[in-house]
């Protein structure tokens, strides 16, 4: 009740009249019976009668002026006087464009009198400081007052003051203050001025002060002073309010359109501080009919925190389609949103709060992380998922769903998100594009139909923009192989744009990559060009392995139909024990993917399980496994040794990239700790312009695995190592050159890597470890291609035995007792014809011998050294009758043979080798076991 309501009083300037009616209600209102009505009767006598004295004083002001200008007329200049009579007119003050005439008319006089009359616009301008800002706007405009800011302190004071005053808001029109009394225009003015500088400022204090004064009018009828109220109580958190109440309940009666946003939120606003939930409902559904889906879902959002924060974090999703807050906003609010237990729901809501702190994260990547996924929220998520990254087909399908639903929303909050949901979904339905006949080939997405479908027609394909397509595929990336491959040809998928640029879901971007970097991959070969029902979501489970997150898989496999046991031992199967036991190491389920090198899905597999590992493994059992030849656990090896213990992380990567060829699905791991590597190496400013083969740093040229790159080992034996570099980087450089050459043609002379065991107590404990994993990659490289040559050639894979001619060594050794005393010792009567025989037989033996043993030699300059020397040694020996010569013969052939490659030399074998099938490299180098 305003104050002449309580006295029950017409307003009226009479005080006779005010205090009899004054008296009556203290008779009504005992002190002591009623002390709240006498308190009430007592402020709204007071609040009359100063209304009465700011009346008189306005009225006194004006005598005031009157009888100054009546006592000196000459002084007050004509202008000055049409600028008082205006001020004092209630009707004209409020007109704009009557101070503009006045402005203008100013303008006109001379220079000395435009001062004079701006100054005594400024005396009179801050007598009155209740004048509407836009008043002072037009006299700083019109009488450059903005000259004030470079004058003297005391100038520019007072022009920042003018400068701020009519920038200031105002709530209530100038055509709405005309229809006022003078001294009512000047009480509604000194109310509001104050109120709005108070909220301009965030000054709270002074606006509470502000409120708790008496009213000394009538708060008018005015929309815009009631919503300056209510945002000076929502701005002071006022929870409780009969003013606020009031206004609340009145407004929510008018329609819609008479109010705009804006002030339907600050009348929602109050409305939550008093909890009305009515009111919320009542302020939601006129927004909607605004159109404002920002504002509703923002209001129903802090109301769905009370109850269903899922639902929340889905309505403030919808609030930022629209009208998208600062992400750092969202992180402040994390604190209200508990990690639901359901892990479906977990899912649902770290999705939600990264599209919230614009960050696209692999919580779900597919239709299928919904599975389990129920209920009207569910629904709500899966929409906006839709909406973000889903087929056309399946958002027609989500849209009808959310119709068929609709009417069973329990709350409000339901209701809008349903609807704004629904509306987000027809926004992104509108922008699908494309001839008829392919938005009718795009509706079998999501269908075992899709696979079959037909390849593009050229109408079909020009029918979208490349941006278009671009987003059509990352909606529905499971494309038809034609279709991929058309899209490529018309250059709207191209490797190095994919390759630079990056696809949400995750999964897609690698899918789009592996696909165009392997031009004859199929995705038919995923179900071995056998398609059975359920083929789509069988596959589509398959491909999402390519990236991270999401429901856990074997949830995913639990609600597929089986599969078909033609499909039991296809690619999809081998992926079903990693789906069962995703916190397991499966090496034997790693070693089954070389079955099938064309998928390259089973790289991104290959990496989890080397991460898995990493997190879960000792380093001591790494290294067991690792000397059992793991790859994963060699990689595992690289991956932690890699800041501490740079040279032999390089040394386990290569062990694993010197088998990549065989090995497809380590591609992707090699790959990226290659990446991983090269990127420490320059950190720890380990890189060189060249690098040399003496020295231990060579060990850090070796991170490639480009075949062509590394030199022949006999490269390496031309030069000495230095002595740092002795025992270990010198002897494993050479050892990792040949696993990447791998064992080809001569073979490779074993002796410089005996220098791993001759030196392996100078070795530190890791350097040991690291020899004893490389051994064992050498041994398997030989043993392979022992297996192979045996396969292929049998018993000739044998061509040579070092037990064989050493005993020829010793069947010539004896031929020298028998000839040699016969051409040295005179004494022995032998025939030139039996002595010719003798030495023709030695010949024959010699190169009998000499053409056994060079045959394995590896090096072509070895075996003319031998030759040579041996035909030399020979020669010298029965010219010159030398025993010490031929004994000097006679070693060099047996010392050649002793030093034959045990295993492997010039594409054969020797023959125990052969026999045992078995390759004992650690015996060959000289390990004491």
């Amino acid at each position: 009740m305003n104050m002449w309501e309580v006295l029950n009083l017409e307003q009226t300037a009479d005080e006779s009249i005010i205090k009899k009616a004054y008296r009556v209600k203290l008779r009504q209102h005992h002190p002591e019976e009623d002390p709240e009505g006498f308190k009430l009767v007592r402020e709204a006598y007071e609040n009359i009668l100063q209304w009465l004295k700011n009346g008189a004083e306005e009225s006194a002001q004006q005598e005031q002026v009157q009888t100054a200008e009546a006592k000196e007329p000459a002084e007050v200049h004509p202008h000055t006087e049409a600028f008082n009579q205006l001020l004092q007119d209630p009707t004209k003050r409020m007109v704009l464009a009557n101070w503009k005439a006045w402005t203008e008319t100013s303008q006109m006089l001379q220079i000395d009198e435009q001062q004079k009359i701006s100054d005594d616009a400024i005396t009179v301008v801050l007598a009155n400081r209740w004048l509407p800002p836009s008043i002072i706007d037009v006299l700083w405009n019109g009488l450059s007052w903005n000259l004030l800011l470079n004058g003297e302190q005391q100038q520019v004071e007072l022009g920042e003051f003018l400068d701020e005053w009519r920038e200031l808001p105002l709530s209530v029109s100038l055509d709405e203050l005309v229809e006022f009394s003078a001294p009512e225009q000047r009480a509604i003015l000194s109310f509001l001025r104050p109120l709005h500088i108070a909220l301009a400022r965030g000054q709270l204090d002074a606006l509470e002060y502000h409120l708790q004064q008496s009213l000394t009018f009538v708060l008018p009828d005015l929309l815009n002073v009631k919503i300056s109220v209510l945002k000076s109580l929502v701005a002071l958190k006022i929870k409780s309010s009969v003013v606020s109440d009031a206004l609340v309940t009145e407004l929510i009666q008018l329609p819609a359109e008479n109010l705009t946003v804006a002030q339907w939120e600050t009348v929602a606003g109050t409305a939550n501080l008093t909890g009305n939930e009515k009111a919320i409902d009542s302020v939601t559904e006129k927004l909607l009919s605004l159109d404002a889906c920002a504002e509703a879902a923002e209001l129903q959002y802090s109301a769905a925190l009370k109850h269903d924060k899922l639902l929340a974090m889905s309505l403030a999703c919808l609030r930022q389609r629209w009208n998208p807050l600062p992400p750092v906003y969202w992180r402040n609010e994390r604190q209200l949103f508990p990690a639901p237990e359901s892990s479906s729901e977990e899912l649902m809501f770290n999705w939600l709060y990264g599209q919230l702190v614009s960050h696209n994260n692999g919580a779900i990547s597919h239709r299928l992380d919904f599975v389990g996924a129920e209920g009207r929220t569910a629904l709500i998520v899966k929409a906006i998922w839709a909406a973000h990254s889903g087929s056309w087909a399946w958002m027609s399908s989500l849209r009808q769903e959310l119709i068929e639903t609709l009417s069973l929303a329990e709350t409000q909050s339901e209701r809008v998100a349903m609807t704004l949901v629904l509306k987000c979904l027809q926004e992104e339905m509108q922008k699908q594009g494309g001839s008829e006949t392919l938005q009718q080939k795009l509706a079998h997405y999501e269908t075992d139909a899709f696979f079959s479908q037909e390849a593009l027609t050229m109408e079909e394909l020009s029918s979208l923009s490349k941006e278009d397509w671009l987003e059509c595929v990352r909606r529905h990336p499971l494309l038809p192989d034609s279709w991929y491959r058309q899209l490529e040809q018309a250059e709207v998928l191209v490797i190095d744009e994919i390759r630079e640029g990056s696809i949400y879901p995750f999964y897609i971007d690698s899918l789009c990559f592996y696909r165009s970097a392997n031009p004859s991959y199929a995705l038919s070969s995923v179900w071995q060009n056998s398609p059975f029902e359920s083929v789509f979501d069988w596959t589509l489970f398959f491909v999402s392995h390519l990236g991270t997150g999401g429901l856990p898989k074997q949830s995913i496999v639990d609600a597929l139909p089986t599969l078909p046991e033609a499909q039991q031992e296809g690619p999809i199967s081998l992926i079903l024990l990693f789906a069962a036991r995703p916190d397991e190491y499966l090496p034997e389920s790693v070693e089954s993917f070389s079955k099938y090198p064309d998928q390259f899905i089973y790289r991104l597999v290959v990496d989890r399980q080397v991460s898995l590992l990493v997190e879960k493994e000792k380093p001591e059992v790494l290294m067991e496994k690792a000397k059992a030849r793991d790859f994963c656990a060699t990689m595992a090896l690289s991956r932690l040794l890699e800041k501490e213990h740079f040279d032999e992380a390089v040394v386990f990567w290569n062990l694993v990239a010197a088998n990549v060829d065989s090995n497809p699905q380590f591609h992707l791991v090699v790959d990226w700790q290659q990446q991983s590597l090269m990127r420490l190496k320059e950190e720890k400013g380990l890189v060189k312009e060249t690098y040399h083969y003496m020295k231990p740093e060579f060990l850090h040229a070796m991170i490639t695995n480009n075949r062509e790159w590394f030199a022949p080992p006999e490269e390496f034996e031309e030069h000495s190592p230095e002595d740092e570099a002795k025992d270990f980087h010198y002897p494993m450089c050479i050892l990792l050159t040949q696993l990447h050459l791998g064992l080809e043609g001569d073979g490779y002379n074993m002796a410089s890597l005996k220098a791993l065991a001759d030196r392996r107590q100078k070795q530190t404990e890791l350097q040991q470890d690291t020899t004893d994993v490389a051994v064992k990659y050498l041994d398997e490289m030989y043993h392979q291609k022992l297996e192979k040559d045996i396969s292929e050639k049998g018993e000739k894979a044998a061509t040579f035995s070092k037990t064989k001619l050493k005993f020829l060594s010793f069947v010539f050794f004896a031929a020298w007792v028998f000839v040699f005393p016969m051409t040295v010792m005179r004494g022995l009567e032998v025939s030139e014809e039996t002595l010719g025989v003798m030495i023709i037989f030695l010949f024959i033996t010699h190169s009998l011998l000499a053409w056994q043993v060079s045959r394995p030699i590896i090096t072509k300059g070895n075996r003319k050294k031998y030759l040579f020397y041996s035909i030399f040694t020979l020669l010298a020996a029965m010219i010159f009758r030398s025993v010490f010569l031929a004994f000097i013969n006679v070693i060099t052939h047996y010392l050649t043979a002793n030093g034959l490659n045990d295993l492997y030399s010039r594409g054969g074998w020797d023959r125990k080798v052969v026999a045992r099938r078995e390759i004992n490299m650690r015996k060959v180098l000289g390990f004491r076991d």
